[in-house]
């Protein structure tokens, strides 16, 4: 996928960089070589899935984005700051909500990431008015500013499971996908996840969450991405089916000359 790639034009490296902050949404695959008749749709799953977590970003960054949060009790806008940090085998991305000079408690996020096992969550708020910080235990399933994103979906975590196999080649959103499904062994939460991944330009375009029922729970996908200008917009919408809840994570930013 060339122009995701370290030397590929501005508009790449600012994708790259997008791509990485929002770690659910999108990722650099890079070639894959033919399969031989002989492999198996869990040799090239799991092949698949090793590519895609081990995708790291090579410089820091920055990045503006809204959360559009729409649920029963009405609709909201929560703004984050979107913060990439390489580090030696792993990243992290970090996701703050208010902060200094907000009227209420701010809200800090941090997925780690590593090359070696499946991410880690820390989690804390910031009281007002400079009282002390309270830190927080963060599940995997810890929601983001009460939002519909979840720190283990964000965190791709699904990509650790047990079982991954490829299931088949369609198209989404008019675009043809590799579709890779991964299975969990736990009792309990989400069974599966199907991921459609463009095979030109290696985006997860779109996404499915089951139940052991095979009874979807949640979907999202990649709304928009376009260049106007200087700058670039990129939505990512994710749906609650069961509690009809939806939210749309809105990046907004410079594009690099």
């Amino acid at each position: 996928m060339s122009f995701l790639s370290p030397t590929g034009t501005a508009k790449s490296r600012i994708l790259d960089s997008f791509l990485a902050c929002i770690r659910i949404l999108a990722v650099c695959i890079g070639g894959l070589s033919a399969a031989g008749a002989e492999d198996t749709a869990e040799a090239q799953g799991r092949e698949w899935a090793q590519r895609l977590r081990t995708v790291a970003p090579e410089e820091p960054s920055t990045n503006q984005a809204v959360l559009k949060i729409r649920n029963r009790e009405g609709r909201r806008q929560v703004p984050v700051t979107v913060i990439t940090q390489p580090g030696k085998g792993g990243w992290s991305v970090e996701y703050q909500v208010g902060g200094d000079g907000a009227n209420g408690a701010g809200e800090i996020s941090r997925i780690h990431y590593s090359t070696q096992g499946p991410p880690t969550f820390e989690a804390r708020v910031e009281a007002p008015r400079k009282s002390p910080t309270k830190e927080v235990s963060a599940p995997g399933d810890r929601a983001i500013a009460n939002s519909d994103f979840l720190l283990n979906e964000l965190g791709m975590e699904f990509l650790h499971w047990p079982e991954q196999r490829l299931i088949g080649r369609e198209l989404s959103n008019g675009r043809w996908c590799q579709v890779l499904e991964s299975v969990s062994k736990k009792s309990q939460g989400p069974a599966s996840v199907k991921s459609w991944i463009d095979e030109k330009l290696g985006v997860v375009l779109s996404a499915e969450v089951y139940d052991a029922r095979k009874v979807r729970l949640k979907h999202f996908s990649i709304t928009q991405f376009r260049e106007q200008a200087d700058r670039w917009t990129c939505s990512v919408s994710m749906v609650d089916d069961v509690r009809g809840t939806k939210t749309e994570l809105a990046f907004d930013g410079p594009v690099p000359r």
